[in-house]
């Protein structure tokens, strides 16, 4: 969305809101527009307009929107929870793979939906699965899965939010982070290459100073 894009929204956003404006400066206006605008930078004029139309018709309270408030209107719209598999659904589909797993974990791992493959990793994993004890199987391993599959949903929806710069400024210092542990690794020779390396320091420079008894002696 660009920043003529983002006017439009604010524009709105007075207009129903005049109390909460009213003592806004032009330059205060011009900030927000800027902050809304890198905010919903993933979200083309009519996503964000649609969010917008539905956080007004749900308002009750008489309060302005956040751009964060408008992003979750424009998220229910765009992936609504009917399209997402609930806890229970995916946890079906583990538990039917496993039940083949013993002979054909790598086959059944590939029926199974990415976000569920996610949370069981690997078909070694399905495979551990077929040869659980039934009970153990359908208490204590379906309490793992539904917990992380939860927490891996929610973190789903929140990344969705992030504007696209920021991903890509995560990416970068993701990727430096990596290359700089690398050189490091590298120059350092392996785990105990400086402590190493010091050892042998200090021993050579202790070989070379004499004893006290060699200094009495003299």
């Amino acid at each position: 969305m660009t920043t003529q894009e983002a006017a439009k929204l604010i524009y709105v956003i007075k207009a129903t809101y005049p109390a909460q404006f009213s003592r806004m400066s032009t330059a205060d206006l011009e900030n927000m527009v800027q902050a809304w605008s890198g905010v919903m930078e993933n979200y083309t004029y009519s996503q964000a307009s649609a969010g917008l139309k539905i956080y007004l018709a749900s308002d009750t309270k008489g309060f302005p929107p956040s751009p964060g408030q408008v992003i979750d209107c424009i998220e229910k719209v765009t992936h609504p929870a009917a399209t997402m598999l609930t806890e229970d659904e995916a946890w079906y589909l583990v538990a039917r793979a496993a039940e083949n797993s013993t002979y054909h974990a790598a086959a059944e791992f590939e029926k199974l939906p990415e976000e569920v493959r996610r949370i069981v990793v690997s078909p070694d994993r399905l495979h551990e699965m077929a040869l659980m004890d039934v009970d153990e199987f359908q208490t204590v391993e379906r309490s793992h899965f539904v917990r992380s599959y939860r927490a891996a949903k929610e973190r789903s929806r929140e990344e969705a939010k992030i504007p696209e710069s920021i991903k890509q400024l995560i990416s970068a210092t993701t990727a430096q982070i990596e290359d700089r542990r690398k050189q490091i690794g590298n120059h350092s020779g392996g785990q105990n290459g400086p402590l190493l390396h010091l050892r042998e320091t200090g021993e050579n420079r202790g070989s070379s100073l004499p004893t006290r008894q060699q200094e009495s002696g003299s």
